[in-house]
């Protein structure tokens, strides 16, 4: 039954049972703000419908067990030091607004409670309140956020191919044992002396030996899928859908026939099954799918070119008003995934939030010119380079106005070359020196100044038309990239993303654009510390749901701690003396 924490406070705290200076010094503590300042914005409300309204148990407080959650996060705790510190620790029990005779709660419970937060998807509900409580109450900035991501990777140990195969069989026949022990019975006693009994005999092989041993292990787990595949019982395993997805995804099965006794391919790279008709062929390690199993332990792991695990996004505030800047967002993605592919969900998850910024600050890896249009489209400029284009071979660039054409000032709603072009410094002029709203889907001059008689969108395409009279006595109209067409206008016709990626390639030669750029990387020491003092680094739990839920935990606990420290900070100042006011 669902009950909501009743904040009347006891008069049996411990705040009113210490010393006089003992008390004054809990109060002064970090233990101050994160009670009146923390648990307020907990809305419980949302737990409601997770429990029984008329029947039931009441439920523990879910203030306490949100706030006890943030705490183990904020100093990487575990669940048995978390007991330890409700029970025994003075400042959580003021912090908590707990009394010390009734500070206790059960491992199972805090369990539950994770579980209930996974299911039900609060977690993010949890972290967006009581971030944007924190940012409304303390007055900080939003408009300017930056975005990164960093590689972590759950409690699993990094497997060799070899070992990854053995792992998988292991098990497999492992549970194949515990649900099926009738099967697990009729099968060659080898299997188990070879991968249960003797636990390591393939797995730790030196590297000559792993490369024969391989397409042994290759055969058994062969072996072991045609036995099982049309059993209704075993084939529902997970276990052993793990073994099928790696044998489809490192083997292939192929049929011995005259043509391929020939020998094709390394003599290693084949296992017989000893009785003729089919042999088991390894794929080539290039050929094998990034998101392919990395271990049975996790199946959501994928490799990217960080190595085996999740890629974590993180968005964080960077006004340089702010007195402490805040994590507004974070996601989990396939370590194989493209930051590319991560910025327009991550602005869709702040917008739903009430959190979407005026500009993103991003490093090159999620700087295209689809992603600026995208963003531009959703009110945020994603301050992010783009690739340099493949042409490498230095170009002349115009670098004086023409004459008699006054300076435009740049605007942030518009993409303006560095300087107006002449005819004398460039054999073509570029996309850059046109000028563009920053979603590139309106053309406000031509390099020249002038401005469109008429324009409009086509299949993402910005189709503008320049006057023949205009044109005809320009003296850019040599070199201008617009085609002329049989009426004597002049017409430029570009993709939306190809005019974004010109002008930015451009743009972020400036002085200016890098002096803007240089808050991005105070997000790389963000993902520190996370990794470092909360423990993002070496997680202790496996599997995708688990990986967010943590997640979203650490990095509100970052939050929350950020607050409180500088709230700490301010009781030391002390307040101005009333003579000078």
């Amino acid at each position: 039954m669902f009950v909501p924490t009743d904040r009347q406070k006891s008069l049996l705290e411990c705040q009113f049972l210490l010393p006089p200076e003992k008390a004054t010094r809990l109060r002064k503590s970090w233990a101050a703000p994160f009670r009146e300042r923390v648990l307020p914005l907990i809305d419980e409300e949302a737990f409601r419908d997770a429990f029984s309204s008329t029947t039931g148990r009441p439920n523990k407080s879910i203030r306490l067990l949100v706030a006890l959650h943030l705490l183990k996060e904020w100093n990487d705790l575990t669940d048995e030091q978390v007991i330890d510190h409700l029970e025994y620790n003075l400042q959580w029990h003021y912090a908590l607004g707990i009394e010390s005779d009734t500070a206790h709660i059960c491992q199972k419970t805090l369990h539950n409670f994770r579980k209930l937060l996974m299911d039900n998807r609060l977690a993010q509900h949890v972290f967006e309140g009581v971030t944007l409580g924190l940012a409304k109450m303390d007055g900080l900035g939003l408009g300017r956020q930056r975005l990164d991501s960093t590689h972590v990777i759950s409690n699993i140990a990094v497997l060799t191919r070899l070992g990854l195969f053995v792992e998988t069989v292991t098990c497999f026949l492992e549970e194949l044992r515990k649900a099926a022990p009738d099967s697990y019975a009729s099968l060659d006693v080898g299997y188990g002396r070879r991968y249960v009994e003797r636990e390591g005999y393939f797995s730790d092989a030196k590297r000559e030996q792993a490369r024969r041993r391989l397409p042994v292990v290759a055969r058994d787990v062969h072996a072991l899928v045609t036995e099982f595949v049309d059993d209704t019982v075993v084939s529902s395993l997970p276990a052993f859908g793990l073994l099928k997805r790696l044998f489809d995804e490192q083997c292939e099965v192929i049929e011995d026939d005259d043509s391929d006794k020939s020998g094709e391919g390394p003599p290693d790279a084949t296992a017989g099954d000893g009785g003729g008709g089919a042999r088991v062929r390894l794929r080539d390690p290039k050929l094998i799918s990034s998101g392919s199993l990395q271990t049975p332990h996790d199946p959501d792991v994928t490799y990217g070119h960080k190595g085996k695990g999740h890629e974590v996004q993180v968005s964080e505030t960077c006004d340089e008003a702010n007195p402490y800047q805040l994590i507004t967002g974070t996601s989990v993605n396939g370590a194989n995934e493209s930051d590319q592919n991560a910025v327009l969900p991550m602005l869709d998850q702040l917008e739903e939030s009430g959190m979407l910024p005026e500009e993103m600050l991003a490093d090159t890896g999620y700087g295209s010119g689809a992603n600026i249009v995208e963003s531009a489209e959703r009110g945020v400029d994603l301050h992010a380079p783009v690739p340099a284009p493949h042409a490498s071979k230095p170009t002349d660039h115009f670098q004086y106005p023409i004459s008699g054409e006054s300076q435009r000032e740049p605007t942030s709603s518009t993409f303006v070359g560095p300087a107006r072009p002449t005819a004398a410094r460039s054999k073509l002029l570029e996309l850059a020196w046109f000028s563009f709203d920053r979603a590139c889907a309106l053309v406000f001059s031509c390099p020249a100044g002038h401005p469109a008689v008429d324009q409009y969108l086509s299949a993402n395409q910005l189709i503008a038309l320049f006057s023949a009279e205009t044109c005809r006595d320009c003296p850019l109209a040599g070199l201008c990239p617009t085609r002329r067409l049989s009426s004597g206008a002049r017409q430029l016709r570009r993709s939306r993303p190809v005019i974004a990626t010109k002008v930015r390639q451009a743009e972020q030669r400036s002085s200016a654009f890098k002096d803007r750029y240089k808050m991005r990387s105070g997000v790389e020491s963000t993902n520190q510390e996370l990794k470092g003092r909360h423990g993002l680094g070496e997680l202790r739990i496996r599997g995708k749901p688990r990986v967010e839920l943590v997640v979203w935990l650490k990095s509100l606990a970052l939050n929350v701690k950020r607050a409180t420290q500088w709230h700490v900070s301010q009781m030391a100042i002390p307040a101005p003396c009333a003579c000078l006011t």
